[in-house]
């Protein structure tokens, strides 16, 4: 009996071994006492990047990082206070001293007639980077949806035209080494504000011709930015750029390498443009063109409104002026129809009374020359 039953200990220590050696989750036994690791499978040996006879034997300060030793220490405890199981994150060492975090589990094990921390441990580290990567990009929509509803706001109450703001409040959401605001008059693209560079700015407004529909058309792209990962290469959006700008390619162009077209439309009608460069090759991506497009939309609908506006001050305007025509041409009808019935009276007023005569000769000096006033006016 006594034979069978170190035989069955024996086979459940096999079997036990086994499950120990192929675990995926790195398995460590550490000595409670001396705090050295007793005993690890192949997973924990591998996942801090030692060899088994560089990794049993080391002390718990070799491969959990400063800011989770504290939690190692405290772990027997811990674990007779939780009945026995001890969840906790960790960050642990590789051997070159790079650091990785894990998800450890711990409990206390008799083991070779010590008492010992069994930790099973489970590399969390691309789980968790995935999950900052997540939070860090939603964070950064809601600022970026954040920062387009303010300057929607700040264009939207702008109603006298100020290119300048437009290109401001794209630089909020986008790093540019310069950029420009253009509207087209004509056959031409007049630039109304540049930001970036003094030189260029100093330039405004100046002029970029643009020959043809086809040219027209080719620039604005189906109403979609166009990005030019190098203004320098041979790519036909680079060559056509170079093409466009002709005499102003060296004052645009000097010192960047990347070039962003944003069409300012509103429906089927395109008001103008906004060039945007950096210094960087390849810098502008997608998501900075949907960005871009966001705010040459808002832009176009200010241009718009400041347009509207406009045209209402100079309607107000000469709706002003209709109505003191309107007040002065009734105050000179109204003075010569006075001045019209004092002179069908005088004659007679004379015969009868000639100082009542006179004062009425006053009077008719005093309407005529009001009305002489107001018709100047008018």
């Amino acid at each position: 009996n006594c034979m069978n039953e170190k035989l069955s200990t024996a086979d459940q220590e096999q079997q036990y071994r086994i499950i120990f050696e192929a675990a995926s989750d790195g398995m460590i036994i550490s000595d409670i006492e001396t705090g050295r690791i007793v005993d690890a499978n192949p997973s924990a040996i591998a996942m801090h990047g030692f060899a088994r006879d560089e990794f049993i034997g080391l002390h718990f300060t070799g491969y959990i990082h400063a800011d989770s030793q504290r939690l190692f220490n405290q772990a027997p405890d811990a674990i007779q206070s939780k009945g026995g199981l001890l969840d906790v994150p960790a960050t642990h060492l590789h051997k070159d001293g790079s650091s990785f975090y894990v998800d450890v589990r711990r409990t206390a094990i008799p083991f070779q007639s010590r008492s010992c921390l069994l930790s099973i441990v489970r590399d969390v580290t691309e789980r968790l980077n995935a999950e900052r990567l997540l939070h860090e990009r939603v964070e950064l929509h809601t600022r970026e949806q954040a920062t387009l509803l303010d300057i929607s706001q700040t264009l939207a109450s702008a109603l006298e035209l100020q290119p300048g703001l437009i290109l401001d409040q794209l630089r909020v959401l986008i790093e540019y080494t310069h950029a420009e605001l253009f509207v087209i008059e004509g056959t031409a693209m007049v630039a109304l504000a540049v930001r970036g560079i003094q030189k260029l700015e100093d330039t405004v407004p100046f002029r970029i011709h643009l020959n043809g529909p086809k040219t027209l058309k080719r620039l604005f792209n189906q109403h979609q930015p166009d990005c030019i990962a190098d203004v320098w290469s041979a790519h036909p959006s680079a060559q056509f750029l170079r093409s466009l700008l002709e005499d102003q390619t060296e004052l645009l162009l000097k010192g960047v390498r990347s070039w962003m077209w944003v069409p300012v439309a509103v429906k089927d009608r395109v008001i103008g443009s906004v060039g945007v460069a950096h210094v960087e090759p390849d810098y502008f991506t997608r998501h900075h063109a949907d960005l871009a497009l966001t705010v040459a939309n808002q832009a176009a609908i200010t241009l718009i409104n400041a347009e509207l506006y406009e045209h209402a001050q100079a309607f107000a305007a000469i709706q002003e002026r209709q109505r003191l025509a309107q007040n002065l041409h009734a105050a000179v009808n109204q003075s010569l129809f006075s001045a019209g019935l004092i002179a069908d009276v005088l004659p007679r007023l004379w015969d009868r009374d000639q100082d009542q005569a006179r004062k009425s000769l006053v009077d008719l000096r005093r309407l005529t020359r009001a009305a002489q006033a107001e018709m100047r006016a008018l």
